[in-house]
């Protein structure tokens, strides 16, 4: 077997291996590390690679994976999975979306790949991840929430070379709403970068960020991950049958026209109409204060929950245009 290898952790053989990559160094000289773990088969296959918490308060996709590396036999498998639970580390420990350590760059790492060696903090976060990607990946899924626990939808890329292994992953994990992302969208994103190198990439999109989800949706995601590397080859066994897919053509975000004390009037997964009321407002003295309605028409992919809302901050995410597939 040729060697795997991901900072520390270094795989010659079949089993698992554990080790950390280095993204950084914090302003007092330690080095930024981060955990990655790698599942080694006992043949060649595909190499899925997997990470989560870009974002580094969307926590459930670290959970998510835990759960699934605790179902792998490398007996079983063909080919390989390398995972890193945590990737935006100083993000994660902070309980932020972005690094607190970022300065004056692009703080999102979702629109920082493929990354730059002599950028910024982030910057330099992503072109160390991205480098060890690119050099094994053939297949990439990248676990990302919403605000609320009942988010559930998925995006693969949508672009020529890689669409049709992208809507395979898609179908075999089974979320019925699903976005085939256009180039164009999602600039920066591991996904499209990756989509622009010839990998087939996927993001999940499944609970809420801090606490928001449930053990319930760590073992669903579980169950279908497993799904989805059954689908690729990794895995053997029959493919389960999710059912159709809910495509859309693109998605629209609206954001909070004004702050103040707010109550949805939606979930994730409502058809709604443009002009449909959203939520309303309510004053310091608990008197409704107004209502806000939707944009746009199609499927509400996330939404803001209150209780409190700032002007400017996401309102509501609509797919646009859904069609059965």
């Amino acid at each position: 077997m040729t060697i795997i290898e991901v900072g520390s952790a270094r795989a010659e053989q079949p089993g698992r291996f554990d080790g950390t990559l280095k993204l950084g160094v914090f302003p007092d000289g330690q080095p930024v590390e981060t955990p990655v773990v790698i599942v080694r088969g006992k043949a060649d296959g595909p190499v899925l690679w997997m990470h989560a918490a870009v974002h580094g308060n969307e926590y459930c996709g670290t959970f998510n994976i835990h759960a699934f590396l605790r179902t792998l036999d490398p007996q079983e498998m063909s080919g390989t999975v390398i995972a890193l639970p945590a990737l935006n580390i100083t993000a994660f420990r902070d309980h932020r979306r972005m690094s607190p350590l970022e300065g004056f760059n692009n703080g999102d790492m979702n629109r920082c790949f493929p990354g730059k060696a002599n950028g910024g903090f982030t910057e330099q976060m992503a072109f160390a991840v991205y480098q060890e990607l690119k050099k094994y990946a053939t297949h990439l899924v990248d676990f990302h929430t919403a605000y609320t626990q009942d988010t559930r939808w998925a995006l693969y890329a949508g672009v020529d070379g890689v669409a049709e292994e992208g809507n395979k992953m898609a179908r075999a994990f089974g979320y019925a709403n699903c976005l085939p992302t256009p180039a164009g969208t999602l600039v920066g994103s591991a996904m499209m970068t990756a989509a622009a190198d010839n990998i087939p990439a996927f993001i999940i999109e499944a609970g809420g960020i801090e606490t928001a989800f449930s053990r319930e949706i760590v073992d669903d995601v579980a169950e279908r991950l497993r799904n989805l590397c059954r689908a690729v080859g990794l895995l053997p066994g029959e493919v389960t049958d999710y059912g159709p897919l809910t495509l859309f053509s693109n998605f629209h975000w609206a954001t909070a026209p004004r702050g103040g004390i707010f109550k949805p009037a939606v979930s994730s997964g409502q058809q709604i109409n443009e002009g449909d009321v959203v939520g309303t407002y309510y004053n310091l003295f608990g008197e409704a204060d107004g209502s806000v309605t939707s944009p746009a028409s199609g499927i509400v992919l996330a939404y803001h929950p209150g209780p409190i809302i700032p002007q400017g901050d996401v309102l509501i995410h609509v797919g646009l245009n859904p069609t059965q597939n």
